[in-house]
């Protein structure tokens, strides 16, 4: 069982910031910091801006920028990670890092899981990029919105540029032609063939692109905006470029207004991704990897909240789908375009998944299903090549955590909800509010002890 645990450290700057030190299995493995701003208030909710430091610097080389004074003065929480190393932090490991700092700050603090913003100088100008291009899960922390100052955003031809490049053959493991894989899935784009290319992923994810004018890689800013023009309806590039290089290209202000424009997508009707490993993008997850050097390519769609087709699936055999966590409706129907046997996985939450007791599935034009069953509150068979109408038959309980009984756990439910600790999703939602004003408060468990007692 793996375990972090984090220590509290402070110190002072002209501005009030604090250390916490990442602890793996009684290893640190990584520093951050971070600066709360001078009006935080836990009862409202603040953005997060997450701030990568250029090659060399530590976690506290942001604070010498303006991005402190801004998060300070628009009430945002920065936070500024180490990355485990001053040479190179877009790697997996310290991506995970990242993560798990993200969901300390989050657990600690009142932050805005639908506003959390990256910006980075020179080797930390892609991070953001690559990070929403790996993290696409819906239950773990998302970015809304990334700014990029002078970013590496294509590793293997910058590697190229460089004739090699140390810190990448340290934490890649190898050279760009040895281990290709680790470069493109650790890069925003792999210009040179969009089918190993996780750029695919950053459809909803806004981008600032920065770079100096007189910067001789400024092309991988300009060939990604290009690419993205017509395919991410939110990317900014900086026509009229000042400074030389890094943190000194962007300006704090003009950058932070743009990211204020957006909030996290986490529920798109369109998915296209290219997976560098087994995961969960949005409401789709692929279960397993035939090739582990090559990416799971998945593009699938939603129509009128219960109609999905799966365009493209491959490098996997087993798709998941996301799709049963507000209500268990009468049927969906599923179109596979695939020329290939897949199993599918119909996934949701528990107590709504519990509530099923059986599921019908028909081909209107005899397409083959087989091996429907149910393991760990998931629904599988598996589908050739067609279409499919599935309908579900579901206990129609009345009580908020639906196991047909009203007791002490339905106010428990009620009581967890008004506080915010665990929102009741719609069909508990509905349950809850017994005097139909649509608020869930005191008078809906005056009604349930009511109930009890009768």
């Amino acid at each position: 069982m793996i375990t972090y645990y984090f220590i509290l450290f402070a110190f002072c700057f002209t501005q009030d910031i604090y250390t916490d030190y990442l602890v793996l299995e009684n290893d640190t493995i990584d520093v951050f910091s971070y600066q709360i701003p001078e009006n935080y208030d836990s009862e409202i909710q603040h953005p997060l801006l997450v701030t990568f430091h250029q090659w060399g610097g530590n976690e506290n080389s942001n604070y010498y920028t303006g991005f402190d004074e801004e998060a300070n003065n628009r009430n945002w929480i920065m936070l500024s990670p180490y990355g485990g190393s001053s040479n190179n932090y877009n790697h997996q490991q310290a991506q995970n890092m990242f993560k798990e700092e993200i969901k300390w700050m989050m657990q600690n603090f009142n932050i805005d899981s639908k506003r959390i913003y990256m910006v980075g100088g020179s080797m930390g100008g892609a991070t953001g990029a690559i990070y929403a291009n790996n993290h696409l899960d819906p239950s773990r922390p998302m970015i809304a919105a990334t700014a990029s100052a002078s970013g590496i955003l294509d590793c293997e031809r910058r590697a190229i540029e460089m004739d090699g490049n140390n810190s990448m053959i340290e934490w890649f493991g190898g050279n760009w032609d040895e281990v290709p894989f680790e470069y493109h899935r650790n890069s925003a784009i792999y210009f040179a063939d969009s089918t190993q290319s996780m750029h695919y992923n950053l459809l909803y994810t806004p981008l600032y692109l920065d770079f100096g004018v007189s910067e001789p890689h400024r092309t991988h800013a300009e060939d990604l905006y290009n690419i993205l023009l017509n395919y991410n309806q939110n990317i900014w590039i900086d026509t009229i470029p000042t400074g030389s290089h890094g943190y000194s290209v962007i300006d704090e202000e003009h950058s932070c207004d743009w990211l204020d424009q957006f909030e996290l997508i986490s529920d798109p009707e369109y998915i296209n991704v290219n997976l560098d490993q087994p995961s969960r993008a949005y409401w789709i997850e692929a279960k397993n990897m035939i090739f582990d050097n090559q990416f799971i390519r998945i593009e699938c769609e939603r129509y009128n909240d219960n109609i999905y087709n799966i365009n493209k699936f491959s490098n996997s055999d087993t798709l998941l789908l996301h799709i049963l966590n507000d209500s268990i409706p009468s049927n969906i129907e599923l179109n596979n375009y695939q020329n290939s046997i897949l199993t599918i996985g119909l996934h949701g939450n528990i107590l709504l998944m519990n509530s099923i007791s059986d599921i019908i599935i028909n081909s209107p034009n005899n397409n083959f299903w087989e091996n429907l069953n149910f393991q760990n509150n998931i629904i599988y068979f598996n589908i050739s090549e067609g279409n499919y109408l599935i309908n579900f038959i579901s206990e129609e309980f009345e009580d908020i955590n639906l196991d047909g009984i009203w007791n002490v756990l339905d106010i428990i439910l009620i009581v967890n909800h008004i506080i915010g600790q665990d929102i009741l999703f719609s069909l508990q939602f509905e349950n809850a509010d017994l005097n139909d004003d649509e608020l869930i408060n005191i008078l809906d468990i005056i009604n349930i002890i009511s109930i009890i007692l009768d």
